[in-house]
């Protein structure tokens, strides 16, 4: 028995005293650490939308290879043979969904468009068609893109995250060269010529790698992203590689204006093989280099 003046306590009270007093003892340390692993919901938004406007710098080589006859293509410097512009301004949209603490999907899209009309220097094939020096050629080429990622954070700190991350991605490639003769515009010479060759081609990619993720200040975040891979099967080989760059401004609980910058690497060729030998058994067969620089800037809004 335990004596407190005006009360008399049993063992058994006083045990369950001793454990009010340390329960109430902790609750201000357990509602501390509580309140320190909430997770920023700037970091960690269950929806996410992106749309940006991106200057594209572009370098491209190409090489169609003949369908009906052995041997290869030219292959074709895009911006120094075609003269298309090394530059273009096109809309860029993603959005993010974050069933999780520690996973996210993000499926996005960018678009790449160019033409332009210049007169050929030297003689080249394309596909099924040869176009001879001094034409002058109509090109118009695109190579949109549309990209989807997944993401894991194996560290999901309140203000920080870093993970493992899966690109799947799809390159719309389209090439349409239109001959058109003459090599001065105007006068008589510039009649169209029934020569022209199209060519389309749907390049898949893939790309491993890790991001990250962290909160810079009262309002500013930024992320990064690091992918590439290298695979050959059959006919089909590919080399990727992925870098990411972005930086935001919190104006309000829900809006972000947004600075990035992605560089990608894509190089896929397919070869001309038999149908049992062939990973992609369709009829296009080349090699297609292509570079990409993307300096974008946009908003945010997550919900």
């Amino acid at each position: 028995m335990r004596r407190i003046p005006g009360l008399t306590l049993s063992r058994q009270g006083d045990t369950m005293w001793r454990f009010l007093v340390l329960a109430a003892g902790l609750t201000p340390l357990l509602a501390s650490a509580a309140s320190a692993q909430e997770l920023d919901p700037r970091l960690y938004p269950k929806w996410e939308i992106d749309g940006s406007a991106t200057l594209l710098l572009l370098s491209e080589n190409i090489r169609v290879d003949p369908k009906n006859q052995p041997g290869e293509g030219t292959e074709i410097n895009a911006e120094d043979v075609l003269g298309v512009s090394g530059t273009s301004l096109q809309p860029r949209l993603a959005l993010r969904w974050k069933p999780g603490k520690r996973h996210e999907l993000e499926l996005g899209f960018v678009r790449a468009v160019r033409s332009a009309e210049k007169v050929l220097v030297d003689t080249l094939t394309f596909s099924d068609t040869t176009f001879a020096a001094g034409l002058r050629l109509n090109s118009d080429l695109r190579t949109s893109q549309a990209f989807l990622t997944y993401r894991y954070s194996f560290r999901a700190r309140p203000e920080s995250q870093i993970g493992a991350a899966v690109g799947l991605g799809a390159i719309f490639l389209k090439s349409e060269l239109d001959a058109v003769a003459g090599a001065t515009p105007g006068g008589p010479d510039t009649t169209i010529v029934e020569r022209s060759s199209t060519s389309s081609f749907t390049a898949p990619t893939l790309s491993l790698g890790l991001y990250g993720r962290w909160k810079l200040g009262e309002k500013w975040y930024l992320e990064t992203d690091a992918r590439g891979v290298y695979f050959k099967i059959e006919n089909f080989k590919a080399g990727v590689a992925e870098l990411g760059l972005a930086g935001r401004r919190f104006f309000s609980d829900k809006f972000a204006a947004e600075v990035g910058y992605n560089l990608g690497f894509y190089t896929v060729t397919l070869e001309k093989t038999s149908a049992d030998n062939a990973f992609l058994n369709i009829d296009v067969a080349g090699k297609i280099k292509y570079t990409v620089n993307g300096f974008r800037g946009g908003v945010v809004f997550i919900f």
